[in-house]
């Protein structure tokens, strides 16, 4: 069989990732120091409480076919605020991870963001689209990528893969436990019981929204991608959005609607911009599009789930 090893294996992304690994018919190495805000933990999948960085997370690795780089110490206002301790697991530590695994002939995929690339000079972007960070969270994430290109990405490495990743929305199921996430759509979905939804200002700021599903089937697909002949001695970069973009007002807009649908005896949602918390941090950009051309081609796969076939599943729950 051929081993897969996951870092970060109990985090969100992680949770969701691991059981679909599985049913693909690998065999899995899965690590994570329980360091984040939740633990994903499925009872038939034991998670090793190694940090990536230990000696005990280096031999759970070290025979792996393919290793999915997903553990970070992530978050814009973590990154802000705790930079020289982000940096020690997201810089530092990834670096030496891909040196040795470059070592090992392993080939590796990164789990990078769309926060990398700043405000770029085209629309759409693209997977050539070039990092151009504006906080430390995006400046983390691009040397991550960087890293990744030098270390087991060059013409004589294994070959690597960096999936730049948009805003994941969607939650999913370990025995009675619901696991989602504190993103935009989520909190809208819990605000909704109060009668009013907090949009951050200015609420124009644009994002691309990508179902959890669609996200973990990318991650399988360039599980397999690596271990073919055209990964080795490259980076290959994937776009992991939708296309699907949405102001966070027009977001709001959308819940509204929905939940007159799902209630139509109940109040109207009303909506408040509220001050933005990382407004001093974060990109606000009206304008964001995304194209994926290549990231199907590649992966031979296309988006399933849209803001319009999840709205209803994700305020029911």
């Amino acid at each position: 069989m051929v081993r897969v090893g996951v870092t970060g294996a109990a985090g969100f992304l992680g949770g969701a990732l691991v059981p679909q690994l599985a049913r693909a018919g690998y065999e899995l190495r899965l690590l994570d120091d329980r360091s984040g805000p939740l633990e994903a933990v499925h009872p038939g999948w034991p998670v090793a409480r190694e940090d990536f960085r230990s000696p005990g997370g280096r031999r759970l690795l070290a025979d792996c076919d393919v290793v999915l780089h997903l553990a970070a110490l992530s978050g814009v206002v973590l990154c802000a605020s705790e930079p020289e301790r982000t940096r020690a697991v997201n810089v530092e530590g990834t670096g030496a991870l891909f040196r040795e695994l470059s070592e090992r002939s392993i080939p590796v995929a990164f789990a990078s963001s769309f926060a990398v690339v700043g405000i770029p000079e085209h629309l759409p972007i693209t997977e050539e689209t070039p990092p151009q960070p504006t906080h430390e969270y995006a400046r983390q994430k691009a040397q991550g990528e960087e890293a990744l290109r030098r270390e087991v990405g060059s013409s004589h490495g294994p070959g690597g893969a960096i999936l730049r990743m948009s805003n994941l929305y969607g939650r999913y199921r370990i025995a009675e436990r619901v696991v989602g996430k504190g993103n935009v759509l989520n909190l809208f979905a819990a605000q909704a019981r109060t009668g009013t939804l907090l949009v951050n200002a200015p609420g124009t700021q644009r994002r691309d929204f990508i179902h959890l599903q669609d996200v973990v089937a990318h991650w399988v697909g360039v599980a397999g991608f690596l271990r073919t002949p055209q990964a080795r001695g490259r980076t290959t970069l994937f776009n992991v959005a939708s296309g699907e973009t949405a102001t966070v007002l027009e977001l709001a807009s959308r819940v509204q609607a929905a939940w007159a649908r799902l209630h139509p005896g109940a109040a109207s949602l009303s909506v408040r911009v509220v001050p933005n918390p990382r407004g001093d941090i974060e990109l606000l950009q009206p304008e964001f599009t995304v194209e994926r051309s290549r990231t199907e081609r590649l992966l031979g796969l296309s988006c399933r789930r849209s803001l319009e076939n999840s709205l209803d599943e994700i305020l029911a729950a």
